[in-house]
């Protein structure tokens, strides 16, 4: 929406009358995108990914930001890559943390699939693993992309229930995975607050906030459909 605003800001022409000016522009915008979603070969062509990336195909794309020098990872996010690698050695690079928070806008938080199920984390980093494409050939290798993830609990059952499954409230975990980077779905912001769960406990967790449209069904929680005269119990 900033950046919209931005856009639109930069296209006035008439300083005199702006508002006017900025109706209009927002105007041709909307006729112009119409025109687009209708006949898409009018637009420009895409002009490629900047140098340096990686694309993973199906839409996905590593982008070049990196480490200048490899690293070695310690802790849950090397026994994961190692649970991840068998028994191979890998190195990797940590990028996120960097900068101080007021500098980026958090966009690590992201809605995954895991063992069947939709979890959320946040993506400690990305990396390239080296892994053997055929365990017969020795110099058969290929990388395997990765996101190292650190999970959050699912969202606690009663809590989402009394709230007409709106509020998807998690505990963050020490549990560290490593996941193909396909497996994200989507970036989603997890927001701190300390709920008074039914179970009368109140604690620090963090509730999903993603974009309307992006399910939030999927989530090993039961549901009671009202709209269902048999009062069922759908399980999704």
């Amino acid at each position: 929406m900033e950046r919209t605003i931005g856009n639109l800001g930069q296209e006035i022409r008439q300083p005199s009358n702006p508002y006017a000016n900025l109706s209009k522009e927002g105007v041709r915008r909307c006729q112009v995108n119409t025109l687009l979603s209708i006949m898409p070969e009018l637009d420009e062509p895409p002009k490629g990914l900047p140098i340096g990336a990686v694309d993973l195909g199906d839409g996905y794309a590593l982008l070049r930001k990196r480490d200048r020098y490899a690293m070695l990872p310690t802790g849950e996010p090397a026994q994961a890559i190692s649970n991840f690698l068998g028994h191979e050695l890998a190195r990797s690079a940590w990028r996120e943390n960097l900068k101080a928070l007021e500098q980026i806008r958090v966009s690590r938080n992201v809605q995954l699939k895991y063992n069947g199920q939709e979890r959320y984390g946040e993506v400690l980093y990305f990396t390239r693993l080296a892994v053997e494409a055929d365990i017969l050939d020795d110099a058969d290798w290929r990388f395997a992309d990765v996101a190292i993830i650190q999970l959050y609990s699912l969202p606690d059952d009663a809590l989402f229930q009394l709230s007409s499954h709106t509020v998807a409230s998690c505990s963050p975990l020490d549990d560290v995975c490593v996941v193909p980077v396909k497996k994200i779905i989507s970036v989603v912001a997890m927001i701190p607050h300390t709920p008074k769960l039914p179970s009368g406990v109140i604690e620090d967790r963090f509730f999903m906030l993603q974009k309307p449209g992006l399910q939030i069904s999927n989530l090993g929680i039961n549901h009671v459909d009202e709209d269902d005269n048999d009062n069922n119990v759908d399980v999704e």
